[in-house]
């Protein structure tokens, strides 16, 4: 049995990738209930947003335990320009050519080069509480389910095209060969693909409203190789 399922146009992230990897999760996330939540101040300090996330990758790149997988497309000069997400000019990347290969899509569920060197982050963009006690109900969940979770993202300018379906897609195979129930925190804008993918909800992920934040936020708990999946599952 192969060791993962193959890539196609998928490619193991490098650490050369971080930095463009920070641009997709800001634009991608930012229509995510809970980056309203976590980040309420992103549009006064979104510098902060984009070292949250390069923080995030850079950690899981280098994990031994986790993998980062990136999609590609061509780059078009303009895609700032389809998220309402602030990228700020010095955001350490650079930009290429129109229509050269650049990362819009990133599953985090090695490398070669050399690992960016990030600045210290003070958070600003962030609201603390709600950023640590997401954290808190988010691992509660996955141990309440005993499920391992993957992170899925794309960025809006290059939306339609089936990038996040791919992403998905991979993540769900892996799950078969390795025989090992998995789970997504999905938001409403991405349930209807996690379900196309076999995925069904097996709980939710909900913080209730307070001072901050009145209207509260909630996700769904998708899970993938449930107790019917796994009587599906090829016996090795």
């Amino acid at each position: 049995m192969a060791p993962f399922p193959p890539l196609g146009t998928l490619r193991i992230a490098r650490p050369t990738d971080v930095l463009r990897i920070g641009i997709v999760d800001a634009a991608g996330f930012r229509y995510s209930p809970l980056f309203k939540w976590e980040r309420p101040h992103h549009q006064d300090f979104p510098g902060g947003t984009l070292l949250s996330y390069h923080a995030q990758f850079l950690d899981t790149i280098k994990s031994d335990d986790s993998v980062v997988l990136i999609q590609e497309d061509a780059y078009i000069p303009n895609e700032n320009d389809k998220t309402s997400a602030v990228i700020p000019d010095n955001k350490g990347w650079a930009a290429p050519e129109a229509g050269e290969q650049v990362v819009v899509g990133v599953l985090c569920s090695g490398g070669s080069g050399s690992y960016p060197d990030l600045p210290s982050n003070p958070g600003r963009d962030l609201n603390r509480r709600h950023y640590d006690d997401w954290g808190t109900l988010a691992v509660d969940a996955r141990r309440r389910n005993s499920l391992e979770g993957d992170s899925i993202v794309a960025m809006l300018a290059y939306w339609k095209r089936g990038h996040g379906t791919r992403l998905a897609t991979w993540a769900r195979d892996l799950s078969v060969l390795d025989q090992i129930p998995q789970c997504a925190s999905s938001a409403t804008m991405s349930q209807l693909l996690f379900l196309s993918l076999g995925y069904c909800q097996v709980d939710s992920i909900t913080a209730d409203g307070d001072e901050d934040g009145p209207e509260g936020v909630s996700t769904a708990l998708m899970e993938y190789g449930g107790t019917a999946l796994k009587e599906a599952w090829p016996v090795t």
